[in-house]
Order: structure tokens, then sequence, then C-alpha cells
């Protein structure tokens, strides 16, 4: 009958083969180092998508005149509060996605730092998801305002360029887009703070601090 061993860590390893001259193959190697691949490879891809998605957004907002202009269509500039509090935003986000690709892929290398760089990035993600939340609220009524004042406008420009009347956008209700913003606020802010709170649990595992304290003896 086979026995399952296990470490002093309390790790079982593969069961040992009746035949004592079966060559015994252990994949732990393999086993602790899967989870720097699953995790460094998503947070890579993370990393990328909201470096792209956050210097979009920025470029957007101090370019959303010309792109309006651009378009044919007459509209009101956003208020200054959410030029700046979201411009002010996508800086650090975009600093913080660089810092994610670097520790994502020290990550892959098997280096110490790459765990600490990510680390460091979920912390302060968490941070930015609690902060962006307040500033999203306190700024949810010129928001909508704005919103309201923009669908005027476009369906101005765009009755003036010929459209029909059933073809332009539909108003919007500022009192329901304040009530929407708050929603959606809700659901952003639990989805950007999924995977930097993933993350943080992965890298605090003691066995993978353990892997992670390994690389810097090798």
């Amino acid at each position: 009958m086979s026995q399952t061993p296990s470490t002093p860590s309390g790790e079982s390893l593969p069961p040992i083969p009746k035949d004592p001259f079966t060559p015994y193959v252990d994949d732990r190697a393999e086993r602790i180092s899967r989870w720097r691949i699953v995790f460094g490879s998503i947070s890579l891809v993370v990393a990328v998508f909201g470096f792209c998605t956050q210097g979009a957004l920025l470029s957007s907002l101090f370019a959303n005149a010309w792109m309006m202009k651009r378009m044919g269509i007459d509209a009101p500039p956003p208020p200054d509060i959410l030029v700046w509090t979201g411009g002010v935003q996508a800086i650090i986000l975009v600093l913080l996605g660089i810092l994610l690709t670097a520790g994502s892929a020290m990550l892959l290398a098997r280096k110490p730092l790459g765990a600490k760089l990510v680390l460091a990035w979920a912390v302060s993600r968490l941070v930015m998801v609690l902060l962006g939340a307040v500033v999203a609220v306190v700024t949810i009524k010129p928001q909508a305002e704005w919103a309201v004042e923009l669908t005027a406008s476009m369906r101005e420009s765009f009755r003036a360029q010929g459209l029909k009347e059933e073809q332009l956008p539909p108003l919007i209700d500022q009192a329901k887009a304040e009530s929407d913003g708050i929603r959606n606020i809700a659901i952003f802010s639990v989805a950007f703070a999924t995977w930097p709170f993933v993350m943080a649990i992965v890298l605090t595992r003691p066995k993978v601090k353990e892997d992670i304290a390994g690389w810097g003896r090798a």
C-alpha cells in the first residue's frame, strides 16, 4: 500500500510508488511556482489595460472641447472640478499602472522586489478606490448637471444637422442621473477593488512568502 508523505510545512507530496525501483517524481517546484505565473500574468494584463484606459481618460478630459468640435457639436466644457479631480486621479493611476507593470514582470522573473512592488500597488490601489468613490460622490451633482447640459447641446447640434427628432439622444433627468451615478459608483468601486484585494491576500499567504524568500536565497 502506498503512503502519502508530507513536507515539514505540512505540504502533501505525491504517493510513494509500490515498486522501489520506480523513479520518484516530485513536481513541487512546479506546484509552488504556479501561483506567480497565474497571478503575475493576470496582473500584467490588468496593468497594461489600466494604463491605456487611464491614459485615454486623461487625454479626453483636456481634449473634450476639441473632440466635440470635430464632431460638429457646440458642447459646454466640463466643470473645472471634474477636470482637475479626474485629471489628478488619472495621473496617479497611470503611475500605479507603471508600478504594477514593473512588479508583475519581476514577479514572473522570480525577483523578490516584484512581490514588494505588486503589494505596494495593491495597497495604493485600494486607497485610490476609496478616495475615488468619495470624490465621485462629492462631485455627483456637477456631473449630473453637465450631463444634462451636454445632452441638450448635442440634441441642438444634431437637430441643426438635419437629424429627425426620433434620432436624437434622449433627454437626461438630473435626479435620475444622480441616482444612477451613485449606483454606478458602488458597482465600479467593487470591481476596481477586486484584483488589488486578491493580490494583497495572495502575496501575504505564508506559503507564498516562503516561496518568495527562496528566490532571494537563490
